[in-house]
């Protein structure tokens, strides 16, 4: 009845609008500030380094230091050595104790270079791990994990790019967040260095909207269009586990998963997931790129996936092979569950330049879906439960969500409970509340309303720059993607 429902409120809300390929979208810019002359000398590095450290708010954030921390830095191998002592440096004017740093070299992972040209690769980077060797996260943690084991005296470490609670949870909970300056670009990023309170501020105002909502859709120019309804109890559930710092879960379901016992996830579920229809469509995920792929979803299970070349295959293959597993107490058999719907809050972050094509993280387009308006779709059954972690284990099954799509100009809207009245949350990439007069007041007050532009758009043919979308981008991303980068289409932010 929820879907049938939902189905005649979209049918409403479309009635006398534009569709969504008939919408403008905003015109390319780079951060050309990026491409700056390089310095070695540490000293003029420092200001910088002291800004930094300071920041306390987003997965890149050093500062809240306690008395007498003995940090520990666990860096790629593509490290950029005077970055990382500069900040370190920092980080003992400021009060540290001692700090440390390590490459996964050092924790026995072997180091490799990763290209974004092989976005592929999120399959094949995380499924063996989680299948044939029982890693509940990723290989890198585990291994964090017995170093810590074997020296106690550490009381905050930075590692990794992304999943600071998952990191947490694996290693026992001294991560004090992500390590997210491994390179140069890193460290100059204006995103790494963006205010703490205004950033806040945004992240906050999202989760007010989650409390309002009656039901979600999000659509993209790409081929994005899916929804699903929320009830009064999830409306109230899905914000206490939506809130991660500079990115937002913008997934009822996989909110109350965070935040609630497997009980109450277990029950929602089997309320949310047959209102989960539609279909998610893009070129990148936190790998890289690969050629536009098309993902069904009916009753919140994966019903077909089309196109994306070896990433699709390869996606696909897993959907089969574990079509018949059955999670405990999860509502249907298989592993292709809708998962993950999540909400970049930073309007200065941007795809890398340096290191796309050739980097020490695995993760090598993961910046990109951190910047303000991008949702990042995932997919698989995942919880943190032990019945759950330990059938999975005992099966050789995954344990995460891993295969992603993200979304650089999406729409997402949601249907405001007692008024009938659809808000964008999202609209054409860009954050609404950018127009909110607190946000502006407070923007205003601390640097400006450039604080709430752009850095980073880039071109898509077809939808904000001049040529067609499968010929010249869709079929064969990465050609269009490595121009893009290079600046030949965008407006330049100096």
């Amino acid at each position: 009845m929820e879907t049938e429902r939902l189905a005649y409120l979209l049918e409403l809300k479309e009635k006398g609008e534009s569709k969504v390929s008939d919408f403008e979208y905003p015109a390319p810019r780079y951060p050309a500030y990026l491409k700056q002359e390089r310095v070695d000398d540490i000293e003029r590095l420092m200001p910088i380094a002291r800004s930094v450290v300071r920041h306390r708010y987003g997965r890149a954030a050093l500062g809240d230091l306690q008395q007498d921390d003995q940090l520990l830095i666990v860096t790629y191998p593509n490290q950029n050595q005077i970055v990382l002592e500069a900040l370190k440096r920092a980080l003992l004017e400021d009060g540290a104790k001692k700090v440390d740093s390590i490459n996964l070299k050092d924790l026995g992972i072997e180091g490799r270079e990763f290209s974004a040209a092989d976005g592929w690769r999120e399959i094949t980077d995380r499924l063996a791990a989680m299948t044939e060797r029982g890693v509940e996260y990723k290989v890198e943690a585990e291994a964090l994990k017995r170093y810590l084991d074997d020296r106690p005296g550490y009381t905050g470490v930075f590692t990794g790019e992304s999943g600071r609670n998952h990191w947490k949870r694996v290693t026992g909970g001294k991560i004090r967040n992500n390590w997210c300056f491994n390179t140069y670009e890193d460290f100059i990023s204006r995103g790494n260095n963006y205010p703490d309170e205004l950033w806040r501020m945004f992240d906050l105002k999202i989760l007010e909207y989650f409390k309002r909502a009656e039901a979600v859709h999000i659509t993209d120019p790409q081929g994005t269009d899916i929804s699903w309804s929320v009830t009064e109890q999830q409306a109230a559930l899905w914000p206490n586990g939506a809130y991660i710092a500079g990115h937002i879960l913008g997934s009822t379901l996989q909110g109350i998963r965070f935040a609630h016992p497997v009980e109450t996830f277990l029950e929602q579920a089997k309320i949310l997931m047959p209102t989960i229809n539609g279909v998610v469509a893009g070129t990148s995920n936190h790998t890289g790129y690969f050629p536009h792929i098309k993902v069904e979803v009916e009753g919140g299970m994966i019903k077909q996936i089309t196109g994306g070349g070896k990433y699709g295959d390869l996606w696909r293959e897993v959907v089969e092979r574990y079509r018949e597993v059955e999670y405990p107490g999860f509502p249907y058999k298989g592993w292709a569950y809708f998962n993950d719907a999540s909400i970049g809050t930073n309007p200065w972050f941007y795809r890398h330049i340096e290191g796309l094509w050739g980097s020490g993280d695995p993760a090598t387009n993961l910046p990109e879906r951190m910047r303000a308006g991008v949702v990042h779709f995932g997919f698989g059954a995942e919880h943190w439960d032990k019945e759950f972690l330990s059938y999975a284990k005992s099966n050789n099954l995954p344990t995460m969500h891993f295969p992603h799509v993200h979304n650089i100009f999406p729409t997402y809207e949601i249907l405001e409970r007692g008024t009938g009245k659809w808000i964008k949350v999202i609209d054409k990439g860009r954050l609404t509340l950018f127009d909110d007069p607190e946000v502006v007041r407070l923007a205003s007050s601390i640097g400006g309303k450039q604080l709430l532009e752009y850095h980073w758009i880039p071109a898509v043919p077809g939808v904000n720059y001049e040529g067609d979308y499968n010929r010249d981008y869709g079929d064969e991303p990465i050609s269009w993607i490595a121009r893009d980068q290079d600046g030949e289409f965008g407006e330049p932010i100096n």
